[in-house]
């Protein structure tokens, strides 16, 4: 299981596609939408009649959605969890994901469940780790204990949509912001508190994950604008949006490039026995060489992502 700063680095999880996994035609072309995470769901997406059919296809979606390099979770219903977490539970699942938390002994129920369930698969422990969506008052309440619940918990993020009918909020992307400011920010610091990576927009205002319609470039910006404010990637239900949260939740070019130079002229500074340098007119000292380091790091990252995912692509036409 990935220590704190293994998961807030090194693990790249910008884009995380929703698909429903008894739609065949999402299922067919999930694996080559570029996606790093591929989420089959089980829950709203799928009729309340169809649930227990649903949940029979998951063993046999997952080796498909998964060549394209994405890795792949499963929504699963909260009042059908155990149903769920067995059907799901099968070679090549990486994470659950898990809605509607509202106490942290919730989380560790499913913990058990699922450590006796790689025990009795077969599964090295500890593999299948846990992805949160806050969703309701309580569980904002609580988003504390939330997180530190289980160290299987890799990311969380706030369900807007079902958070706004728990507070009786009416969706309207005007205003976001206000509605959503308090819970995002408290998942912002709960999350990193407890080593987990914050998911999601945040709260912008005019910022609608299932609307297209804006182009690309409003869908990069409001991607790179909830990356400055602490998110490391986003759950989107159109593969429209996929692109935009690789660039968006990846280091900007421009940043990327000052943090090389800003690492070079400390590098150097240190040599000559100094704690700080000017670059650009700018101040720069040991507190700055830690967030270069970071966006470096994130970079390499995220570079190595895409290389597993073109490894994935690639194999199939070579094979």
């Amino acid at each position: 299981m990935a220590n704190a700063h293994d998961r807030l680095v090194n693990v790249v999880r910008r884009s995380k596609l929703y698909v429903p996994v008894n739609r065949e035609k999402f299922v067919a072309k999930a694996w080559t939408r570029g996606a790093d995470v591929i989420i089959l769901d089980l829950e709203d997406s799928i009729a309340p009649a169809d649930k227990a059919s649903a949940r029979k296809r998951v063993k046999d979606v997952i080796p498909l959605v998964r060549q394209g390099g994405a890795e792949v979770q499963v929504r699963i219903n909260r009042e059908h969890e155990e149903e769920d977490l067995e059907a799901s539970m099968v070679p090549g699942l990486d994470g659950v994901m898990i809605p509607k938390p509202e106490s942290a002994e919730e989380i560790q129920r499913i913990d058990r469940l699922v450590t006796w369930l790689e025990q009795e698969r077969g599964f090295p422990a500890g593999t299948v780790y846990f992805d949160l969506i806050v969703e309701t008052a309580a569980g904002v309440v609580n988003i504390d204990a939330i997180a530190k619940a289980s160290p299987r918990t890799a990311q969380m993020n706030i369900g807007q949509a079902d958070l706004s009918v728990s507070m009786g909020f009416p969706r309207l992307t005007a205003m976001n912001f206000e509605q959503y400011f308090y819970a995002e920010n408290r998942l912002l610091f709960a999350a990193r508190a407890a080593g987990v990576q914050a998911h999601g927009l945040g709260a912008q205002n005019g910022v609608d994950f299932t609307d297209i319609s804006q182009g690309r470039e409003a869908m990069v910006a409001a991607c790179r604008r909830a990356q400055w404010l602490g998110f490391t990637g986003t759950s989107l239900i159109h593969p429209g949006w996929v692109e935009a949260a690789n660039e968006g939740f990846a280091p900007a070019q421009q940043d990327l490039a000052m943090a090389r130079k800003v690492k070079a002229a400390l590098d150097d500074a240190y040599a000559q026995g100094k704690g700080s340098v000017n670059v650009d007119g700018r101040m720069y000292d040991v507190a700055n060489m830690k967030h270069v380091d970071y966006i470096l790091a994130r970079s390499a990252a995220v570079a190595r992502r895409e290389a597993e995912k073109a490894t994935a692509l690639a194999g199939p036409k070579g094979a």
